[in-house]
């Protein structure tokens, strides 16, 4: 497996040691507080978390812990988050897992610098958030993306409305393939599952306007 980096725009490391590389490379970048934000805790069992703790201290970073992130995260999560950061000055979030937390952080990193609710900033009054918290991603799971743009799916259980909300960007992303080794099979297939009509829809879409030609 061959290592290599990118940016589309968002900086990727990729391989086997790209966590140690991209944050001997990036974190000297940002404050000494940081928000690790992850889900319910799969990272641990994995050992993904205890490599992470270290090289956060092995940075001198001063690490703040917001996990819990649920699929599916709900704007309340969001908030919660957000009132966190405020509340621990923090100066830089890392986001390990996969689409869920990723999509949670980009709309925290964007909340925590404005006063304006989001929701009612992007749907209400047609603004969109210009300030963020700088960003890193740990990416545990394949075939999101999430990593690559600033758009998250947030569920609204207020308003029972599960959408698209836009957020920050993230500055830089690990992509270490061994990371997503660790995802138990039953989650693999349901992030795969989720996928396969957005692929599916276009190439469907296409087939059956071939067909109609023919007939």
């Amino acid at each position: 497996m061959n290592d290599f980096i990118y940016s589309y725009p968002t900086k990727q490391y990729f391989g086997k040691n790209s966590a140690k590389q991209a944050f001997e490379a990036e974190l000297s970048k940002y404050g000494k507080n940081v928000m690790l934000a992850y889900g319910g805790g799969s990272i641990k069992k994995s050992g993904i978390y205890d490599e992470i703790i270290s090289l956060l201290k092995d940075a001198e970073k001063e690490i703040f812990e917001f996990s819990g992130i649920m699929p599916n995260p709900t704007y309340k999560k969001v908030q919660s988050g957000a009132a966190f950061a405020k509340e621990n000055k923090i100066d830089f979030i890392l986001a390990v897992g996969g689409g869920s937390v990723m999509d949670c952080c980009k709309i925290i990193s964007s909340q925590t610098c404005t006063d304006e609710d989001i929701w009612e900033m992007e749907f209400s009054k047609g603004k969109f958030p210009a300030k963020q918290i700088p960003m890193g991603a740990v990416v545990t799971a394949s075939g999101t993306g999430a990593e690559q743009n600033s758009g998250a799916v947030i569920t609204n259980e207020e308003k029972k409305i599960k959408t698209g909300v836009f957020g920050a960007h993230y500055n830089f992303a690990v992509l270490n393939p061994e990371y997503t080794l660790s995802l138990p099979m039953n989650r693999l297939f349901r992030v795969h599952l989720i996928h396969f009509p957005i692929v599916w829809k276009p190439i469907s879409e296409q087939a059956a306007n071939i067909i109609f030609r023919m007939i």
